[in-house]
């Protein structure tokens, strides 16, 4: 627990996130090896020790981070799943938001992903697992579709990895057919009509 005047629960955690912030900055700034603990205390105005009471490692930080963004795209996907529309519905408005996240995010994706590539095994499987209850979410919503009878009986994981696995091309193409948001309508239309009943 950070040192001095005691914090409270929820304003440790919001400076947790603040410290992550700055050090993303820095490390998409620098780079991950070459950014040192002492320069992110330094820029997120806090004593190297104290900074070692929030994260232990950088390794920390950036699945402490990348944690935290996953669990906003799944708590805006929960918000969909709970919505009175269709399975298929659910499912574009969700890649919808993905993509919107994306297309915002775009630099930052795209290095965190390089980053994340380069940590420890245990690191990857925490990420991991991060992952996996956003992909799990969509797999529900998928075997949703197939109890209403909006899609044919097909193996849910699959379906979900290939519906994801359409987000990188819409958002990165270097040979765009359209806005990112017309590629991901059509890219829908292709997967979903494709498992309707």
């Amino acid at each position: 627990m950070p040192k001095g005047i005691p914090l409270t629960e929820e304003e440790q955690a919001r400076r947790r996130k603040e410290i992550a912030q700055v050090a993303i900055q820095l490390i998409l700034k620098k780079g991950f090896n070459e950014t040192s603990m002492r320069e992110i205390a330094e820029a997120a105005g806090t004593g190297k020790s104290t900074l070692y009471d929030y994260f232990a490692t950088k390794d920390d930080i950036l699945i402490s981070y990348f944690e935290d963004e996953i669990q906003t795209i799944t708590q805006s996907a929960q918000e969909i799943d709970q919505l009175p529309i269709t399975a298929f519905e659910k499912l574009r408005r969700v890649m919808q938001k993905h993509l919107a996240y994306l297309l915002e995010n775009k630099q930052l994706y795209m290095r965190l992903t390089i980053e994340a590539q380069r940590l420890g095994l245990e690191s990857q499987q925490r990420m991991a697992a991060s992952r996996h209850a956003y992909q799990d979410l969509i797999c529900r919503m998928i075997e949703k579709g197939i109890q209403e009878g909006s899609f044919r009986p097909i193996d849910p994981v699959l379906a979900m990895r290939i519906i994801l696995g359409t987000m990188t091309p819409v958002a990165f193409t270097t040979r765009p057919t359209g806005t990112p948001e017309e590629m991901l309508d059509v890219s829908m239309d292709i997967i979903l009509k494709g498992i309707q009943a």
